[in-house]
């Protein structure tokens, strides 16, 4: 009986050291450039526009089933240190706008921007209404075209890929770390690691950006074609 407990605690012990010295590790700044240029395909650059003292601030061009994509890596100085974030970006070659912010409790209406929220329950004249689905009721949805963010909105693949980078913060009120600005869609790694998606843990797997890829290309191509 004894040499069956032995090799009971030989085998436990053998799983725990397998799993510590699998466990992913993060890598150099370097080396994850050199991993993110082979995955995607493209070269490291300089961003462009960034304030003196931005350390190591790079981007990758790179193109995914017939869309320009950009990858931008910047430094964002955080309470006691500095920290990281990036956006994965796409472009539509449209003016659309698209926003999900937090309900605030007060909002002003920009010209060309209409806020669901701050819609009178009256219609306007010449005004079309935002319809969230259920999903996203706890968010505000900004856009200067409600015609394409209602098409867009009400087709099940669109709001699914949405669903994917929703947020809720210590509170209980949610986020969404995608929009579109200007035609170009922008998905936001964060540098808390509690959000999706985290940068920290596309530093600790690289290879997980490839999941973004399809998604926003399933965005950009409905905005492009409806």
């Amino acid at each position: 009986m004894a040499w069956v407990i032995f090799i009971v605690i030989l085998l436990v012990a053998g799983i725990i050291f397998l799993n510590v010295h699998s466990a992913p590790h993060q890598q150099t700044g370097e080396q994850f450039q050199r991993s993110l240029e082979k995955i995607l395909e493209g070269k490291v650059k300089p961003l462009p526009g960034q304030p003196p003292g931005a350390q190591e601030a790079f981007q990758i061009e790179f193109q995914f089933e017939g869309y320009p994509f950009v990858y931008e890596d910047i430094p964002d100085r955080g309470f006691t240190q500095e920290v990281r974030k990036a956006y994965l970006k796409v472009r539509t070659y449209t003016d659309f706008t698209l926003y999900f912010t937090e309900k605030p409790r007060s909002t002003t209406i920009k010209t060309d921007v209409i806020i669901v929220s701050n819609i009178p329950d009256k219609p306007i004249e010449g005004a079309e209404r935002v319809r969230a689905p259920a999903p996203l009721k706890g968010l505000d949805v900004q856009t200067n075209n409600p015609a394409l963010a209602n098409k867009l909105l009400a087709n099940d693949k669109m709001v699914d890929v949405l669903l994917e980078f929703r947020n809720k913060d210590s509170r209980g009120y949610p986020s969404l770390a995608l929009k579109v600005q200007e035609g170009t869609i922008i998905l936001e790694f964060h540098s808390d690691e509690g959000k999706v998606p985290s940068y920290h843990a596309l530093r600790r797997n690289p290879p997980s950006i490839e999941d973004y890829l399809g998604g926003l290309v399933l965005l950009a191509r409905f905005i492009k074609t409806v």
